[in-house]
């Protein structure tokens, strides 16, 4: 059921749109190209979005934007639709495959940025071959070809690139041109080894799970499935196989409103990140009713048109929820943010389409899980469910290469679909470290270390664990136990030095709309006697709470890496409560954040750090009561106000 009309960020000149059905998809779409009419580069060959940088050349990031508007705009076509500035972008097509034309491409070079952006250009190749093929004469097919052969010679990443090999492949084959099969054998073979069961894949060898899943690799491989599935018939089976055992996985991580929990890098191509549903729908696979899976995409973009993730002149921004460089990767130009058409696939689908013809329905209720908590055994997360919000458990997973802010993207204890998660701006000064959802630490320099690199992930039914190391000599277990509104913390650390702590709940905005700021209620509460520690900070729209909770003594340990170190008791250190406003433009939802945090010091030898976290809606944040936390048989056992017991 629509509730409430969206506009492209109330630009003039834009009609309110519903996004109900596949015409108001349609002009959502015709939307957000018209403001690129005047951007053209030379030759038409490219789009002049901004004047930030990638990793890439300035004249790449010409042709970036311009290729990924065709995630949009072939499907569009392949409808029966039209696009005014078809001419325009047809001329670059020709120009900027010609080696010997002032706007050419360039020739791609081992793992180029432009091997990236064929993919497209091989998509719209595929399924709009009467606007992007057969218009072009003879020496202009053959310098196309040219071009996008090369991506056959080329070295690429070990990763979803091998994808943008096999869609230029496939695109050589129906269009009767010649194919690398050697090459493009390699890159089947690499994908099926990046796959590791029950739906999922990793990013690379020894790398992350993350979105490439939903927006990368299901992505493609239900395209492939749809357009190449009579030429090889098992392996289209294989990926539609993958994708249906990851769609109820990946559904539990959105909320009614449209939102999803962000993770991981290349959140700023937005909206891609329902192309999974897009292409289940392209390639007719109802891994999810129909009915629901169409309220999902739809949800998911009056969602981001209600965010201000245009600038004045109706380009996308680089971002998330608003312009921010500051998340931003090396990789992201001003045209990469078109990356999120991907979702506009199911405009290649007839209104006819059982996609287009269900009504569209919520998310189901109750989701595919018994209690609050859902295990994704293959990465180890737990998806933590209430009526306030959606959240992500993680036992952390660092990426093999150093990617922007990859600790916050990939390492925090928990994400947030309606708060999100901070990223940071320094390691110095505490209120730039964006702490939320992280214990960091110090030896008192200033100087504050997170979790990063994380071994021996595990996970049960509602918890999930990972062992990291800040220092060589220091080494914590993180375990977390998802129990809907709260979820519980416990760090069992062994230290060889004294060390600060300070440990964040979820951040939450302090100030909504451009209207006078409102006073939050603070409670503090320090440890006192057998009380614990305990902070939240509430405004109406929102609160975040954590409570430390206290943990009896249990035998010495003498940390290993420093033998003659004083054994300390395994016990609970008392922390104290505080709030700490953040530097601005950290959380990725919201500009403006605060967060509760728990600090205290650990002596060297063995400590227990344990608390209980929550934010939602500020009437059950501030009143419910906090599980308690009680040692048992050498675990811990975790009791719920109402009784309810777990053990980890």
């Amino acid at each position: 059921m629509v509730t409430a009309n969206v506009t492209l960020n109330v630009r003039p000149n834009v009609t309110p749109n519903p996004l109900a059905d596949r015409a108001d998809l349609a002009r959502s779409l015709l939307d957000l190209l018209a403001p690129l009419g005047d951007r053209y580069s030379e030759g038409c060959a490219g789009y002049s979005l901004g004047a930030t940088g990638a990793l890439y050349s300035p004249r790449v990031a010409l042709l970036e934007g311009w290729s990924r508007v065709l995630w949009g705009i072939a499907p569009l076509l392949s409808g029966g639709g039209s696009f005014p500035d078809l001419g325009r972008h047809l001329e670059g097509l020709r120009r900027g495959a010609d080696p010997g034309d002032t706007a050419f491409w360039g020739e791609p070079e081992d793992s180029d940025q432009r091997l990236v952006e064929m993919a497209a250009i091989a998509l719209s190749l595929l399924i709009a071959r009467e606007s992007f093929w057969d218009p072009l004469s003879p020496e202009e097919k053959k310098n196309l070809h040219a071009w996008l052969a090369t991506i056959q010679t080329r070295k690429l990443p070990a990763n979803n690139w091998h994808f943008f090999r096999i869609l230029v492949c496939s695109a050589f084959r129906r269009l009767g041109l010649p194919v690398d099969e050697r090459a493009e054998a390699e890159s089947f073979d690499l994908v099926d080894g990046l796959y590791r069961g029950d739906g999922w894949y990793v990013d690379g060898a020894d790398a992350n799970y993350d979105f490439y899943n939903p927006f990368g690799f299901h992505f493609y491989g239900l395209v492939y499935a749809r357009l190449m599935g009579d030429l090889r018939p098992d392996r289209a089976a294989r990926y539609v196989e993958r994708a249906r055992l990851f769609a109820p996985q990946f559904l539990a991580l959105f909320r009614e409103d449209g939102s999803v929990v962000p993770y991981g890098r290349s959140l700023g191509y937005r909206f891609a990140v329902t192309s999974f549903f897009s292409a289940c729908a392209f390639a007719g696979v109802e891994a999810v009713p129909w009915a629901v899976m169409k309220g999902v995409v739809l949800r998911n973009l009056r969602w981001w048109f209600a965010r201000p993730i245009l600038d004045a002149s109706g380009v996308l921004t680089v971002g998330y929820a608003y312009p921010n460089l500051v998340m931003a990767e090396q990789y992201n130009s001003p045209g990469s943010p078109y990356w999120a058409l991907k979702a506009y696939l199911p405009l290649a689908l007839g209104d006819d389409h059982p996609f287009w013809t269900a009504e569209e329905a919520p998310l189901p209720s109750p989701l595919p899980a018994a209690g609050p908590a859902m295990r994704l055994a293959t990465p180890h997360w737990i998806v933590n469910r209430s009526e306030e919000d959606v959240q992500l458990l993680c036992p952390g997973r660092y990426p093999p290469w150093e990617a922007v802010q990859a600790a916050a993207k990939y390492c925090k204890f928990a994400y947030s679909a309606r708060f999100g998660f901070s990223v940071s701006h320094g390691a110095w000064a505490l209120s730039q470290t964006g702490c939320d959802s992280m214990l960091v630490l110090s030896e008192g320099d200033g100087y504050w270390r997170e979790r990063r690199k994380t071994s021996d992930q595990a996970s049960g039914p509602d918890w999930t664990s990972g062992r990291w190391r800040p220092w060589d000599d220091v080494e914590i277990v993180t375990t977390l136990l998802a129990l809907g509104a709260w979820h519980v913390r416990v760090h069992r650390i062994r230290s060889a030095r004294r060390l600060e702590t300070v440990e964040g709940g979820f951040s939450v905005p302090r100030f909504l709309g451009e209207g006078l700021p409102e006073t939050p209620e603070i409670l503090i509460a320090d440890a006192e006697g057998p009380a614990p520690a305990g902070a939240s900070v509430a405004f109406s729209w929102a609160a975040s709470r954590i409570e430390d909770r206290l943990l009896p003594a249990e035998a010495p340990y003498a940390a290993p890496a420093a033998p003659a170190a004083p054994a300390t008791p395994a016990a609970s250190a008392r922390r104290s409560a505080g709030i700490l406003t953040l530097a601005p433009n950290l959380n990725i939802l919201h500009p403006h954040a605060v967060l509760p945090v728990l600090r205290g010091s650990i002596l060297p030898g063995e400590t227990i750090l344990a608390c209980a976290v929550r934010a939602g809606d500020r009437g059950p944040t501030l009143s419910a009561l906090p599980p308690r936390l009680e040692k048992s048989g050498g675990g811990i056992r975790v009791i719920e106000a109402d009784g309810r017991e777990h053990r980890i």
